[in-house]
């Protein structure tokens, strides 16, 4: 690429300054201005942020101006993981001129859970000539758009397992607190019921995998329970006491005519002695895919959204998803 694509980074959290590195390490980009509302942040060098050893010749903005959007190509936002939440945002950078990448999970396939405003940012989109993906690596990858390219030597497709089983003694500590890790059942279960702990996603990624298959999935359902620690558990900077909650264990199925076609089993939990990412497709042929340890989802996470921009840069106008853009690889 002759010139590089030119990005507004919107969100310099935990997830946003991981990827920086990423952002900055590939010649076809360009951070060329950053947001937060963090007012600690304001002024703050970007390779500071970044935790890179150089600095960059830019500083971290406390709001988005009609200048930076001119200025730039694409939107990276790493901000919330609610899509109404997110749209102030979304519908500042579009009517900017900008294409946007979001790591908002329930931005990667809106249609079915909210189909009035995955219209209204599918006609901005088009209206402004950009285009706006949702994607991670899970929603965004190894739930639905993995499972969905795995159909593609079926010739009969009945039903599908996909699990997703994560030791996230690995992961950074908001994902371990995110999971409930530590705490009482008690306390577990009042989080979940006030829907701090679950994985957000789960449904949109159900549903971006029966509308590539042509299932019309008559109910779905989503069921978060805790995973407790039998005898105490032990990391290097943690520990979870016997009878607590290690991590979570939620169950995504989908019905068509009361039949379960659809299972998405995510647990994430400190000590997970098997981790693994799991595709199993019963059909015409059955198909069974693993990646045994499972893929690190900080690093996939970042790397699908920095591979991403070139793709979303070129593609057509409108809200897309990782099922209808062209194919995303390392470049």
């Amino acid at each position: 690429m002759s010139n590089p694509i030119r990005i507004v980074h919107i969100g310099l959290g935990p997830l946003g300054r991981m990827l920086g590195p990423y952002l900055t390490e590939k010649d076809h980009l360009r951070v060329v201005a950053a947001v937060d509302v963090d007012p600690e942040k304001a002024g703050l060098n970007l390779g500071a942020a970044y935790n890179l050893e150089r600095r960059l010749d830019v500083a971290i903005e406390g709001s988005l101006d009609a200048e930076m959007m001119e200025n730039a190509d694409v939107a990276v936002v790493t901000t919330v993981s609610d899509l109404r939440a997110l749209l102030p945002t979304l519908e500042r950078v579009i009517d900017g001129g900008l294409s946007v990448i979001s790591t908002c999970e329930e931005l990667a396939y809106p249609w079915d859970a909210e189909p009035e405003l995955a219209r209204r940012v599918d006609d901005l989109a088009r209206a402004n000539r950009v285009s706006v993906l949702g994607t991670g690596v899970n929603p965004g990858f190894l739930m639905d758009f993995l499972p969905v390219a795995t159909t593609a030597v079926c010739r009969i497709v009945d039903s599908i397992l996909i699990e997703r089983i994560q030791d996230a003694s690995r992961r950074r500590l908001p994902f371990r607190r995110k999971i409930g890790a530590g705490l009482s059942v008690e306390a577990f279960q009042e989080r979940v019921r006030s829907r701090q702990i679950r994985h957000v996603g789960l449904t949109q990624s159900m549903q971006m995998v029966a509308s590539r298959l042509g299932w019309r999935l008559d109910r779905t359902e989503d069921i978060v329970e805790p995973v407790v620690a039998r005898t105490e558990v032990r990391g290097k900077d943690w520990s979870v006491q016997a009878g607590r909650a290690t991590g979570v264990n939620q169950t995504g199925r989908g019905f068509v005519d009361d039949r379960e076609v659809l299972t998405l089993v995510f647990r994430a939990t400190v000590g997970e002695t098997q981790p693994r990412d799991r595709i199993r497709v019963i059909g015409t042929p059955a198909v069974d895919l693993a990646i045994a340890g499972g893929v690190n989802g900080d690093v996939a996470t970042c790397s699908i959204v920095s591979n991403a921009i070139p793709v979303i840069h070129r593609a057509p106008p409108g809200l897309r998803t990782m099922v209808d853009v062209a194919p995303i690889s390392a470049f």
